[in-house]
């Protein structure tokens, strides 16, 4: 059941929530978004910062009635290919068909079961490839052995989280959509949309039917200097670890480089905290900017709806707001629904 954007909002909004600590507010916030007439909640694979991504899905299941599920995003040697189909398949059936599934390299997935921090290309692609030949009920190549065929699955829609080129042109040529950040650049996610879609155009697919999907820190307050500050340290944890590759290096203006570097000495993997110390470390090296070049999505409603239709414009089909750490995540859920009706 494909998720139906919200009347007067033909860009589709989603939203990312975890639950970390409170089930009761975990709850009320997937129910308000719901509420809302979001068309996607997805709560990450994050267990070293979260309860069970499937458990919490399930839960987010009976708190809604129209929106979308997903994993944003689950990833390779967590779960074997046959129990991610298992569980999503199940999910499906609890929902009516109200899901989706999202599949990226990892991150802290795999540092929690001791492995390197992300998964190769070639990894991502034949978890992906499994996945989706479980999910159609056929049999698939995991580790050297073969699947058994599973009578309870659903070909459910399969999105890739990507970034890189590599997995950009992986998600052109073998998934239903592609989820990668956004920012206020919309240069950069414009060269990342024509790499989706001349992939897709290179594997004799229609192009125009892979869906795009941003994900971005988003604040939506009364000045955008103070929509800046709410996602201080989510923006600080991009600039601090998303960078160190030679592709996102590249990607950094030569004067800002000294900058990065510090900021990658300096920051502090646990504070997460809203104006906390990280927050303050991305204000003090002048990175803000390039910050929400990459991820971020900040300013008042009329600005940041305007940014909305930029990113429509450029080929994005629905943005993804991350909630957590967020001062007033109903507000900024209230705030964005708006934003995207201007």
């Amino acid at each position: 059941m494909p998720a139906v954007p919200a009347e007067g909002c033909p860009l589709k909004l989603g939203a990312i929530i975890e639950w970390a600590d409170d089930l009761a507010e975990f709850r009320s916030v997937v129910r308000l978004a719901d509420d809302l007439g979001y068309d996607v909640i997805g709560v990450g694979d994050t267990p070293a910062r979260a309860y069970e991504m499937y458990v919490s899905l399930t839960v987010a299941a009976y708190e809604t009635r129209r929106a979308t599920l997903t994993p944003m995003v689950t990833t390779p040697f967590f779960r074997h290919p046959a129990a991610t189909a298992t569980a999503i398949s199940t999910l499906y059936e609890v929902t009516g068909g109200r899901v989706m599934l999202a599949v990226g390299n990892g991150g802290s997935v795999r540092r929690v079961v001791g492995r390197s921090p992300v998964a190769t290309p070639h990894e991502l692609r034949d978890y992906v490839t499994a996945v989706r030949a479980v999910l159609r009920g056929d049999s698939a190549r995991v580790d050297g052995f073969d699947t058994e065929p599973l009578e309870r699955v659903r070909d459910v829609p399969v999105l890739v989280a990507a970034d890189y080129p590599k997995s950009l042109r992986l998600a052109g040529e073998l998934a239903d959509g592609v989820v990668t950040t956004v920012g206020m650049s919309t240069e950069r996610v414009a060269r990342k949309v024509a790499q989706v879609r001349a992939a897709a155009e290179a594997a004799g697919r229609d192009p125009d039917a892979v869906q795009v999907w941003g994900f971005s820190f988003v604040s939506v307050k009364g000045s955008r200097a103070e929509a800046n500050a709410e996602i201080g340290a989510a923006l600080a944890s991009d600039v601090a670890l998303r960078l160190k590759s030679p592709h996102m290096r590249s990607t950094v203006p030569p004067e800002l480089l000294p900058a990065v570097e510090e900021m990658e000495r300096r920051y502090d993997v646990w504070d997460h905290t809203v104006g906390g110390k990280n927050a303050r470390l991305l204000e003090e090296l002048g990175l803000v900017d390039l910050a929400l070049e990459m991820t971020g999505v900040t300013g008042t409603v009329a600005e940041v709806g305007e940014h909305l239709r930029r990113l429509e414009e450029v080929g994005v089909s629905g943005v993804l707001a991350a909630l957590p750490p967020l001062a007033d995540p109903k507000g900024l859920l209230r705030r964005l629904s708006q934003a995207a009706a201007t």
